[in-house]
């Protein structure tokens, strides 16, 4: 018995410090678990913090690109409508210009086809050449005055 007995304390007691290094183990394990979990906790925390850093970031150059998208829309409707309103003028030079050009010519066809046939007569071919001189001196000020004006508006 006595063996058995000995032989049992010693078990007894290597089953007790077994016992110890496996609580020992369990709790380094526990504390392990613990220290990760907190890491973990920690790193999503600080993954969170950078995400919406990162999303009010990006909402701030959304609301910037949207004004400078409204801003250069309306300025390119004011572009437009200032290039239709110089075209528009530019139309109405070219049709007062034609109009003035138009009347001239025919006031100067007239002065040769309704004067009276005596005074016609008696125009020599110097008078009329004169006269043609001033027709084609007419017309070349008024392409002289509207060809500036036509490319301007361009």
């Amino acid at each position: 018995w006595r063996d058995t007995t000995w032989q049992a304390k010693a078990d007894n007691e290597g089953l007790k410090w077994r016992l110890w290094d496996l609580e020992k183990a369990l709790e380094q394990a526990q504390e392990d678990k613990r220290d990760i979990h907190e890491e973990m906790t920690w790193q999503y925390q600080e993954l969170q913090e950078q995400t919406a850093a990162h999303s009010q970031c990006l909402e701030a150059k959304v609301k910037s690109l949207q004004e400078q998208l409204s801003t250069r829309l309306q300025d390119s409707q004011k572009a437009q409508e200032t290039a239709s309103q110089a075209l528009a003028e530019r139309d109405r030079t070219i049709a007062q210009l034609q109009g003035k050009l138009y009347a001239t010519e025919r006031e100067y066809e007239k002065i040769l086809h309704h004067s009276p046939p005596t005074s016609l007569s008696s125009f020599s071919h110097g008078s009329l050449d004169l006269v043609l001189a001033k027709m084609e001196e007419a017309s070349q000020h008024w392409e002289e005055v509207g060809t500036p004006i036509a490319v301007e508006h361009k």
